[in-house]
């Protein structure tokens, strides 16, 4: 299953901890970026803090490079 489908199930399930979680724990940066592009602009409550970990842990992932 892709980040971004996991992502979204625990979304609409109103699990922002594991959705934050789960994108802290990737280590490839094409999902996460994937998953990026898609909340912008979605509206999905819970969102913001998921892309707020998402731009947190490309920094990361950038950093390590």
């Amino acid at each position: 299953m892709s980040l971004t489908v996991e992502i979204l199930e625990m979304l609409a399930a109103h699990n922002v901890g594991a959705a934050t979680q789960a994108v802290r724990a990737c280590s490839e940066p094409v999902p996460l970026i994937e998953l990026l592009e898609m909340l912008w602009s979605s509206g999905i409550e819970g969102a913001g803090d998921v892309i707020g970990a998402v731009l947190e842990r490309l920094q990361q992932l950038r950093s390590a490079l």
